[in-house]
């Protein structure tokens, strides 16, 4: 995610001057609709946001550093532009167009790369234009020719995007097609978008923050709830209107008085008012979360507490609404969501995504985004944990008589550094049988295997390597109880202390290795064995290449492990595969030292650095 401001700025066509101290910010994780009447100075501020217009005065500033600094590639790996109508080159195919988004990421001497082929292909798939992407551009129709361009923009993979005016001249369903497809790249990818729209309807039902521009000034700005206003509409559209709430999403819709009636009777007033006023008398169908989210929030009872050496202890979770939950296969190293509570907790923020919950169809996809706005000492912190173990009711290891979880917690990974880190360690210090606390996870009606929060994927491997620090150890622990005895390889676990070792039940030939760290730095341990291991028989690890082939050194991009996570996973091909997980600045070597070192296919490992020494989770 990013954030994008102006500052005081001026914008103008040579003498005249169109926007005029304009201070403005795209919230960054958000979708931002800017409205406002013909030749307000709406694309003009668009235009001056991507660079494309050098200000007469102030600035435009992305992530603290102002846009004229930025180097050209640079600047285009963070920042995208869809300008109105844009023309792309004869005869070039959809394929082709979207693949010039991957430009800004060629060094100086162009190579396609695994990544940008992937780029392009999820594009693609994003977009429905797939079955296009062999076509001529000139060939399609508006609507089809602009999902192209919206392709070609997330192909890019920018931190921003902006759009302006992208529905210009495309018929209702396209309009609809076009916005869902920008809401869905941000809500799955976190883009800050920024959108010039002319129609207020559209701009209410998509908007996270709404900005109504006026004479190149910002007039009004928020929610939509709060920028729709008929107070508003008639100062910047110059337009008599009653704003109601639109019967499938509550959002703000505008119906303009027609010539003679700006009038009506007290009978209908009172009917608007009461549409306005009570939500139930404009609730949408309500459907069944079990039908709809592919999340659902369980309310587990703690059934057992076993400490597992200095470090860890075993909670046991058990509630029968558990028969909803999983994938329908082996957990292996699932992620989950605990909701550890916060002090002001005022009421139950997941009851919509609950197995038994009926909620609006928009509130599936919005649940999260109206969480996150909410007090962290009223909503609580979601702490991410790998399923130890799932038993259905009625196995014979369990100790109630409905469905039970193993989750493993750290106690004492970091001390407190600030407002809600070690929430988690706290919690499981001080948990007791019968404690009851929430879980996020799958909803096993509608997922499956290939479930986004499972990543050990190993393919055709048959030699397997496991790293990881005790956060890792649950998960190990669980994907060794899944493999086949034709795996062999090796598992290495690095813990604080000897008393930590745990007895891991597999029937394959994977060798399991303790390093107890007893004070050493963080990670040395592990780093030293990988090393060691490796260097025995490194191209013994390598993927086959056709005709002798050597696999090409991949060049790493950089991960900043302090502002982000480093996560990059793929389905294992060839004959070994490594999934490696833990403090991120231990991963972050170790990828290195792999993949430019010994020049491993990076097909072949997954890196996952989900914590970060002294900072709470990311």
């Amino acid at each position: 995610m990013a954030l994008i401001e102006a500052r005081n700025l001026h914008l103008a066509y040579d003498r005249h001057e169109v926007v005029r101290d304009l201070d403005l910010t795209l919230p960054e994780g958000l979708i931002t609709i800017i409205v406002g009447a013909n030749g307000c100075g709406k694309s003009t501020v668009l235009r001056g946001l991507s660079r494309l217009m050098t200000p007469r005065g102030g600035s435009v500033v992305l992530d603290g550093k102002e846009l004229q600094a930025f180097g050209g590639k640079d600047l285009a790996r963070r920042l995208g532009l869809l300008p109105q109508s844009p023309l792309a080159p004869d005869g070039v195919t959809v394929r082709e167009l979207i693949a010039r988004g991957r430009f800004p990421h060629q060094g100086l001497f162009p190579q396609w790369r695994d990544d940008d082929e992937r780029a392009v292909q999820e594009a693609l798939e994003a977009t429905s234009t797939v079955p296009l992407q062999d076509r001529p551009v000139a060939e399609l129709s508006g609507g089809q020719r602009q999902r192209v361009w919206i392709a070609m923009a997330l192909a890019q993979q920018t931190d921003v995007l902006l759009l302006d005016e992208p529905t210009t001249f495309l018929d209702l369903t396209h309009q609809l097609d076009v916005l869902d497809v920008v809401r869905d790249l941000n809500r799955e990818r976190g883009t800050t978008i920024g959108i010039v729209l002319h129609d207020l309807n559209l701009a209410a039902r998509y908007a996270d923050h709404l900005i109504a521009v006026k004479d190149g000034r910002i007039h009004t700005e928020g929610p939509p709830r709060d920028v729709i206003t008929a107070q508003m509409v008639h100062d910047v559209f110059a337009l008599d209107a009653r704003i109601v709430p639109d019967s499938l999403t509550g959002t703000p819709m505008v119906l303009p008085h027609g010539r003679g009636n700006a009038h009506h009777d007290a009978s209908e007033e009172d009917a608007m008012t009461t549409l306005i006023t009570d939500p139930a008398a404009s609730v949408s169908e309500q459907l069944p979360a079990l039908e709809n989210s592919s999340m659902l929030a369980f309310d587990l009872t703690v059934a057992a507490r076993k400490p597992l050496g200095s470090t860890l202890v075993r909670f046991t979770f058990t509630s029968p609404d558990l028969v909803h939950f999983g994938t329908n296969s082996h957990p292996l190293d699932m992620r989950i969501k605990m909701v550890i509570p916060g002090p002001e907790a005022s009421a139950d923020h997941f009851a919509g995504v609950r197995p038994g919950a009926m909620a609006d169809p928009t509130f599936f996809a919005e649940w999260y985004r109206q969480w996150l706005q909410i007090d962290p000492r009223d909503r609580g912190w979601m702490r991410t944990y790998t399923v130890r173990d799932f038993r259905a009711a009625g196995h014979p290891g369990n100790v109630s008589e409905h469905p039970e979880i193993d989750v493993d917690f750290v106690l004492h990974l970091e001390p407190e550094q600030a407002f809600g880190s070690g929430v988690a360690a706290h919690w499981a210090h001080h948990a007791e049988v019968g404690d009851t606390v929430s879980m996020l996870g799958p909803n096993k009606h509608l997922v499956g295997p290939d479930y986004g929060g499972i990543e050990f994927r190993p393919g055709t491997a048959r030699t397997v390597l496991l790293v990881g620090d005790e956060t890792a150890l649950p998960a190990i622990g669980s994907i060794l109880e899944s493999l086949p005895a034709s795996i062999t390889g090796h598992a290495l676990v690095e813990i604080p202390d000897a008393s930590d070792e745990q007895h891991l039940l597999t029937r394959s030939g994977v060798q399991v290795r303790w390093l107890p760290r007893e004070g050493r730095p963080h990670g040395e341990l592990l780093s030293a064995e990988v090393k060691r291991l490796m260097s025995e028989d490194a191209q013994a690890f390598h993927a086959e290449c056709p005709d002798g082939d050597e696999s090409p050194v991949a060049e790493l991009e950089d991960v900043d492990v302090d502002s982000s996570i480093l996560w990059e996973t793929s389905t294992g091909h060839g004959a070994f595969y490594a999934w490696l997980a833990g403090e991120a600045g231990v991963i972050k070597s170790l990828r290195r030292h792999l993949v430019s070192e010994l020049g491993l296919d990076r097909k072949q490992v997954s890196f996952m650095g989900y914590w970060r020494t002294g900072r709470p989770e990311h």
